[in-house]
Parts: structure tokens; C-alpha cells; sequence
């Protein structure tokens, strides 16, 4: 198991955005990686309009997963509506 951070816009008229999160944390979960640490940033304006979206939920989520899964958490965060764009990246150990 690698180490990964997963940085998550989700679209800002969301209700609760902590339920998100934890539905998005579940599906982290599900892939068969332990979720570290949840860290919401709020609310940020962004630097361009994506999805004719103004401003976004900003989230990181660092995790411990198998290297075979990113993609698959990938396709699956690309057909989630409320999610605006996320990036998975390799850590460090530490």
C-alpha cells in the first residue's frame, strides 16, 4: 500500500458538505484504503469557471491505498456530479 493525497472541488451549493465527504471517504473505503485523515479547506472562488461554476468546496483526504485502485477511484470521481475536478498524488512515507 502507497500512500496518496486526494484533493477534491465539490461544487459550493452542496447542503452538507461533510456527508459528501464521508460518502466520498466511504468510496475510498470500498476501493480497499484506510482513510488517514478528512481535512475540509471550505468554500474558495476559483481561478476559472469549471463546469460554469464560480466557487467550489475545496476537501483533501490522505490515505493509504493499493497502487492498482487510482484509476479506479478515478473513473469513479469523474462520474460523481457534485464533484468539480480531484487529484490523487504519491506521498512521501513518512
Amino acid at each position: 500500500m502507497r500512500h496518496y493525497e486526494l484533493t477534491v472541488i465539490l461544487t459550493a451549493d452542496i447542503e452538507d458538505h461533510k456527508a459528501a465527504m464521508d460518502e466520498i471517504a466511504d468510496v475510498v473505503r470500498g476501493l480497499g484504503a484506510e482513510v488517514e485523515k478528512i481535512d475540509l479547506w471550505g468554500k474558495k472562488r476559483l481561478a476559472y469557471p469549471i463546469k460554469k461554476q464560480q466557487e467550489g468546496l475545496y476537501a483533501l483526504i490522505v490515505m493509504k491505498m493499493p497502487p492498482d485502485q487510482v484509476r479506479e477511484l478515478d473513473r469513479i470521481l469523474s462520474l460523481r456530479q457534485q464533484v468539480i475536478r480531484h487529484l490523487v498524488v504519491t506521498t512521501d512515507e513518512e
